[in-house]
């Protein structure tokens, strides 16, 4: 068997899971032996059977998935440059939406009143936890012959992503309502809080990003004693509704607040109902923004894979340096 290897420089590589999406799209492609990317040069190295295929069938692989071949478009480090741009913008940005007034429940409000403080603070649940929402409801199953179509994955996972954070929400609204009357959320176990969740949530933006190879050698994956099995996991969505579950418990100031009016319930009915109302109310346009994806064809993925990236890091580092600022309160 004759083999011949060829380097082609490709347009649209603005992510690291790039490389293996367009790695995937050519090696499904038969007589290709073998395939190498790389984001930062733009490039994809090629080696195939030229009696089984040419280099013109390889381009037209590399154009199905959304990376034609040619040296325009943008890639590599411009990518990485505008990236971080984005970043520090959002980061800024963030902070306005303190100055947004959002009702706050006081003592013997009504359920509506809890629903209509949910639904109001819905565009801050998305600025916050958009990015991690994407993540779960973009259809990562991609397949050489079904890059440019449509998936309905966004519809259920949103679903069960939603569902996990109804349950979770609801959960630690009957623990703060049991324990109000016991234990005080105080200044440094807030700092502790913020700190180690946005140094958390700052390293999962960074490995989505790339921009740090160490990085890719991570992978952070739900806890095994987490996981569903296996048959769960595809019947249920199971990731997605773990995740749900997850993010419910991430301290912002929404649900900061949600959390000391249910502990000031000092029931654990009372506090449960609070934030099952309150969540529900996020849930109508969280599930819109979450589903959306289901309508926007597979090769422009890519591109809510790298806003979804410059959202989390910006949340991460403004939670991590909220952390740190009331420590030294």
């Amino acid at each position: 068997m004759t083999t011949t290897k060829i380097v082609l420089k490709i347009q649209g590589m603005i992510c690291r899971q790039c490389e293996y999406i367009v790695e995937g799209a050519i090696l499904h492609t038969r007589g290709v032996i073998n395939a190498k990317a790389s984001y930062w040069k733009g490039k994809v190295s090629v080696e195939y059977d030229p009696e089984i295929i040419s280099e013109d069938d390889i381009k037209k692989s590399l154009e199905l998935a959304g990376y034609p071949a040619g040296s325009g478009g943008l890639s590599g480090i411009i990518a990485d440059i505008i990236c971080a741009v984005c970043v520090v913008g959002v980061f800024l940005l963030l902070p306005l939406l303190k100055s947004i007034e959002i009702p706050k429940a006081t003592e013997g409000a009504t359920i509506g009143v809890i629903f209509l403080i949910g639904l109001l603070t819905s565009t801050h649940c998305i600025a916050m936890c958009g990015g991690i929402m994407l993540t779960q409801t973009i259809d990562k199953s991609f397949s050489g012959s079904g890059y440019g179509k449509k998936s309905k994955y966004g519809l259920l996972s949103s679903l069960y992503y939603n569902g996990g954070r109804v349950i979770s929400y609801s959960l630690m609204g009957a623990i703060f309502g049991t324990l109000g009357s016991v234990l005080s959320y105080t200044a440094s176990l807030k700092s502790m809080v913020f700190t180690i969740t946005g140094a958390l949530v700052l390293i999962i933006g960074i490995q989505m990003w790339g921009i740090i190879p160490a990085f890719r050698r991570f992978s952070l994956q739900v806890p095994a004693f987490c996981k569903l099995p296996n048959r769960a996991q595809k019947r249920f969505f199971g990731r997605p509704l773990i995740i749900g579950l997850l993010t419910g418990i991430m301290p912002c100031g929404p649900l900061y607040a949600m959390w000391m009016y249910s502990m000031g319930t000092g029931s654990t009915a009372k506090g449960a109902l609070s934030m099952f109302v309150f969540v529900l109310g996020t849930v109508p346009l969280m599930y819109i923004f979450g589903a959306i994806n289901s309508f926007i064809p597979r090769k422009y993925y890519k591109y809510m894979i790298k806003a979804s990236s410059v959202l989390i890091t910006s949340m991460g580092l403004s939670m991590l340096i909220k952390g740190i600022q009331l420590f030294q309160k």
